[in-house]
């Protein structure tokens, strides 16, 4: 009997991998032009009146209206008052219909308190331009990822507007670059240019484009395991942070690495980690020893020494606005006109 062969057809099934799809655009808010009203408000710590005065007549120089709640200056500890005060005053900025913009006085503490009693769906339904940096993250953070909004870390009011000598050139050029209608007619992209003697460096090389996203170390690792992380994939991840040890900005990073925030953003930016290296003694390790660990051998491009922090020079970032990052050639260039022309 002739033998009969079974061949046995293995059938292999080739999983193609799916790309994760970019991040949704943000939605932006409009551009300021003189005669729109910015709101005052408070969502962290207290407020310096002298300071706010000085701010508010600034603005109003600008052609610009300035209102405020009578309990702006509320003090509640080391809070602005508290957090039910608090979280209403930026509700009503939000969906008051004659408020166009809502500058929040200064950081301190205190965002990640109120967090729970806004109501994110009357904010998505009003965009307004939000600026603020330091404690500000926490709502830059929680507007990202409920309302998908481009907000602004910039100076503050009690910081910048408010100094006896103002916003130094360097500060106001980006700070109005980014919101003013009249600074974003003429060009969609601008690259920022650091001071001479301030200049980027990188930790990994490679050029990479995503929308921005992060802030202060401190409040981002905070908000890390809450419903207000920030979703990192595919995003330029900026930090900063001011007088935090290395060990600390060790431990915050080591944080981000183990929820995967580090494990995919498209490239990550550094700015002024200000007042926190070691004294030098040998005790610890210096602040390089400790970003070079988590940042010389990434897969994406990481600059450092961005201007934009706790310091004089701070440059504005539009949030959620899409970014290119050239480690090669130590260049940050924003894409996109960060606020919505008539």
């Amino acid at each position: 009997m002739p033998r009969r062969l079974l061949t046995l057809v293995l059938l292999v099934s080739v999983v193609t991998p799916v790309a994760a799809a970019p991040p949704t655009p943000a939605t932006k808010p409009a551009a300021l032009k003189p005669g729109d009203t910015i709101m005052l408000v408070a969502p962290s710590g207290e407020l310096v009146s002298k300071r706010i005065e000085l701010a508010v007549e600034r603005l109003e120089e600008m052609g610009f209206k300035v209102v405020f709640q009578e309990d702006l200056y509320s003090v509640r500890g080391y809070l602005g008052g508290t957090d039910e005060r608090r979280a209403a005053e930026l509700m009503r900025a939000f969906t008051d219909p004659d408020v166009d913009a809502v500058f929040p006085g200064t950081g301190g503490y205190g965002t990640m308190r109120m967090l729970d009693l806004l109501d994110f769906d009357k904010i998505r339904a009003n965009p307004k331009v939000l600026i603020g940096f330091s404690d500000i993250t926490g709502l830059h953070s929680a507007l990202a990822v409920k309302c998908n909004l481009a907000t602004f870390h910039s100076p503050n009011p009690q910081w910048g507007l408010g100094s006896q000598s103002n916003l130094p050139e360097f500060s106001a050029k980006y700070f109005w670059r980014c919101l003013l209608a009249s600074e974003n007619r003429d060009a969609t992209q601008f690259t920022y240019e650091p001071p001479m003697w301030s200049p980027l460096g990188r930790y990994a090389s490679g050029v990479a484009e995503g929308p921005l996203c992060g802030g202060n170390l401190s409040l981002i690792a905070s908000l890390t395991g809450s419903q207000y992380q920030i979703d990192t994939d595919g995003r330029v991840l900026f930090l900063e942070d001011v007088n935090e040890a290395p060990y600390r900005i060790d431990r915050m990073l080591r944080q981000l690495q183990l929820s995967g925030q580090l494990d995919k953003p498209a490239a990550v930016v550094l700015g002024q980690f200000s007042k926190c290296d070691h004294d030098g003694d040998g005790s610890s390790l210096s602040l390089v020893e400790v970003f070079l660990d988590y940042f010389e051998k990434t897969p994406y491009p990481v600059v450092c020494n961005f201007p934009a922090g706790h310091v004089t020079y701070n440059a504005t970032l539009p949030m959620g606005v899409p970014v290119r990052i050239d480690a090669d050639k130590r260049e940050v260039t924003v894409l996109e006109n960060p606020v919505l022309l008539d």
